[in-house]
């Protein structure tokens, strides 16, 4: 399994940076927001979870499935 690439006309730095000056209480719409939004939590996870997924023996581990 690949990473998504993306064309997003912004990169992540820029959208936390923008996120960092949001108020405490706009922060926690936008956590609300993003944790409902399937697509959002599963981009927001694919990171760190490409940790432990994209490697030799879990394609090895997989393979007969």
């Amino acid at each position: 399994m690949k990473p998504v690439e993306h064309n997003l006309p912004v990169t992540i730095n820029q959208i936390l940076s923008w996120v960092k000056q949001c108020t405490a209480q706009e922060r926690d719409i936008i956590l609300k927001e993003l944790i409902t939004d399937k697509q959002a939590l599963q981009f927001a996870s694919e990171k760190s979870l490409a940790k432990d997924w994209i490697s030799e023996e879990e394609d090895e581990a997989w393979k007969n499935l």
